[in-house]
């Protein structure tokens, strides 16, 4: 029998968040699946800055951000890109079908297709290339949103032909008639309460959830991923609200914390529904488990109530008015308050670098973070300020003649939860009794990737770390240890990286 592993990609949601949503909803799918599940603990193994866009490539390539070099979304170049292949790669070099559903880091599409099922990049993708050609259409609806949505929930983005196509292609995506009637469900919730508009991050999750689930059952790769970001986003910024107590000096209003104490659980009902969706799928198709993987958490922060934030809403504008024209860079899609920008050329980065000297932003000047010889990201991040002018050159502009703006803050929520290094780890079985797996021990997140090429039976490059066993064979592989093996050591893949293990939780 094929053993097939169906990681489902819970962004940034910890035990915590997972624990508290068992106790409250104790008929739930997570309440049913635990007890029988391998449970076990990862630790990013990042030495930057734990983001999203630098973790989840330390997760799919099985090395540190040190190594593989991924700064920024839809960044190309890296140290990384070709020394360090993502396990689907691998995977895929090795003869086994793949599918990537929205996995971060996934754009753009690999050139060769041979043995892709299916691949849908990262939402933060810059154009809609997907395989097959009719995620297109989702993607170009669903990345338009994104952009169009930030830091608030904004309306917009996306052209009425990019609508138009995408509804006309609804049942061929994959999109169930129970997510259409979720979503008018919850406009109509949205119009007896406007604080509930926060909660469209969850629609286009689900779509998402949709589309890339659909693919997998039509094709049943190997190996697949499918990505989830809408709890991340709840966490970030009502963690406040749902653990009020986590805090030396909790810096929410009561009447805030009334008002959101529930997004997080809201999130969680959606995550909890795709994993009972997730379950039932992988029962249909004997061999496959499912790993629930997180490639950091997160845990409360200190913070402000945020009322307004200084966003570049004309990048055009922007660096036209630091001597750029149109020609010298592109906008590539991402999250505010960083603004990804390719320049034309290292020299024209360069340049770039050099001119934000020359402006004055509240006594600021913009941050340029370079990814790398011609991409960096900007930020401007001002919270909670009152002013109407920058000069550049001692010459003062104001905001909209220089592409600034100070927009307000919505919900009022600035970040009151940031990143950890723990992440959640999680192997289930839609029949069989797991628990056996189960570990307080916390393992290297790039073990893990290790872990899912043993289990598929393909080679673990040296620069990796050492295979768990348990890990291993909880997803259907087989234990490489010399004492569980009838061969030699001499049998034994070569693999002289070393395993981290052993901090207690």
């Amino acid at each position: 029998m094929d053993s097939k592993v169906l990681v489902f990609e819970l962004n940034e949601v910890p035990y915590k968040v997972i624990d508290q949503f068992v106790q409250d909803h104790p008929r739930s799918t997570f309440a049913a699946v635990l007890p029988r599940a391998a449970r076990r603990h990862s630790h990013l193994p990042d030495t930057g800055q734990m983001h999203p866009k630098t973790s989840w490539h330390t997760f799919h390539r099985g090395v540190p951000d040190h190594v593989h070099g991924y700064r920024e979304y839809n960044q190309i170049e890296a140290p990384g890109q070709y020394a360090n292949p993502t396990f689907l790669e691998l995977a895929r070099r090795a003869g086994r079908r793949v599918g990537c559903g929205a996995s971060i880091g996934s754009w753009p599409i690999p050139e060769n297709h041979e043995q892709i099922d299916f691949w849908m990049a990262d939402p933060f993708s810059p154009t809609p290339d997907s395989i097959p050609e009719v995620l297109n259409h989702f993607q170009a609806f669903n990345t338009a949103a994104v952009a169009g949505s930030s830091r608030n929930v904004r309306a917009g983005g996306f052209t009425k032909k990019a609508a138009f196509d995408f509804l006309l292609r609804l049942p061929a995506l994959g999109i169930r008639p129970q997510t259409c009637l979720y979503v008018v469900r919850h406009l109509i919730s949205e119009r007896r309460d406007k604080k509930k508009a926060v909660r469209r991050r969850n629609i286009q999750a689900l779509m998402s959830f949709d589309v890339c689930l659909n693919q997998w059952k039509r094709t049943k790769p190997h190996v697949a991923t499918i990505f989830g970001n809408h709890v991340a986003a709840a966490m970030h910024r009502y963690w406040a609200a749902a653990f009020p107590n986590d805090y030396v000096v909790n810096n929410m209003p009561v009447d805030w914390r009334e008002d959101y104490c529930d997004e997080i659980d809201a999130a969680m009902l959606l995550a909890d529904d795709m994993l009972n969706r997730l379950i039932k799928a992988a029962d249909a198709v004997p061999g496959t488990r499912v790993l629930v993987v997180g490639s950091m958490g997160q845990a409360a922060v200190e913070h402000e109530v945020t009322n307004n934030q200084l966003i570049i809403s004309d990048m055009t504008r922007f660096l036209g008015k630091l001597g750029f024209s149109q020609d010298d860079f592109e906008r590539r899609p991402g999250m505010e308050p960083e603004y990804i920008v390719a320049f034309s050329g290292a020299e024209k980065l360069k340049e770039f670098d050099d001119a934000c000297e020359r402006m004055n932003i509240n006594g600021r000047i913009p941050h340029c973070k370079i990814a790398n010889s011609d991409t960096c990201s900007i930020l401007v991040d001002q919270y909670n300020v009152e002013f109407d002018h920058v000069t550049i050159d001692g010459e003062k502009f104001s905001l909209e003649d220089v592409g600034l703006k100070i927009e307000s803050i919505d919900d009022s929520a600035g970040s009151t939860a940031q990143h950890i290094p723990e992440g959640i780890c999680l192997v289930l079985d839609p029949k069989e009794d797991l628990s056996r797996y189960s570990s307080d021990v916390v393992d290297d997140l790039c073990a893990v990737t290790a872990s899912i090429l043993a289990a598929q039976n393909v080679s673990v490059p040296d620069y990796m770390p050492t295979p768990i066993d348990e890990l291993t064979e909880s997803l259907g592989g087989q234990i490489r240890s010399p004492d569980k093996l009838n061969g030699s050591a001499a049998d034994m893949p070569t693999n002289k990286a070393t395993q981290k293990q052993g901090l207690p939780v």
